[in-house]
């Protein structure tokens, strides 16, 4: 699914790689504080599975972008990662604070919920490290020579990609200048893609 909306493999690659990294991270610290792998940080790993993707996500996409610019890799992944550096953290620290009042609860809630609170908030940090240090690293690596190379190999998945990011694109300015659903009608795209210019 990762593969089919950035439509790059290597990005996919590095995004795949930081998802367990953060898992493992976040284990490692519950296993410090004498925290066993039960069904609530379980649970709560398996909540913060599809956040964890977001962190990796962005900045790769962001370091796309710049290299969509013309810029040199190096300096693509420095601004890249400069710019999102940031608001990644304030979205990772509110998604974290929506769990930090379980650490307040008394009782047999306390055992129940704050094993889960935790390896959250351990798995979003760790994320949130990981987007600032090994994203960008595997990204000097395997997006250097290689960008946009996918569309060119003739791969009808990339191709498809491609093609429809540039029609929406396209669809969404018409749509902000004119009425949404007339400019998006009129390029015959589906209900589903009207969220992105609503």
């Amino acid at each position: 699914m990762i593969l089919l909306f950035l439509g790059s493999w290597r990005s996919t690659v590095i995004i795949a790689i930081s998802i367990p990294l953060s898992i493992l991270v976040s284990i490692t610290a519950l296993s410090a504080l004498h925290e066993t792998i039960n069904l609530m940080t379980l649970g709560g790993l398996a909540l913060a599975v599809g956040i964890l993707v977001d962190d990796a996500t962005v900045a790769i996409e962001n370091i796309e972008r710049n290299l969509a610019q013309g810029k040199d890799t190096i300096r693509a992944i420095l601004d890249g990662s400069q710019e999102i550096a940031i608001p990644a953290l304030v979205s990772t620290l509110c998604i974290c604070i929506v769990f930090v009042p379980m650490f307040f609860l008394t009782g047999v809630a306390k055992f129940l919920f704050v094993p889960l609170a935790e390896s959250v908030i351990f798995a979003m940090l760790a994320s949130y490290v990981l987007s600032r240090t090994l994203v960008p690293t595997m990204a000097m690596y395997l997006l250097k020579g290689h960008h946009g190379e996918e569309y060119a190999t003739g791969n009808d998945i990339f191709r498809v990609h491609s093609a429809d990011s540039r029609e929406l694109s396209t669809a969404c300015v018409q749509a902000t200048a004119l009425r949404w659903p007339s400019a998006l009608s009129a390029r015959g795209f589906s209900w589903r893609y009207f969220w992105c210019c609503a």
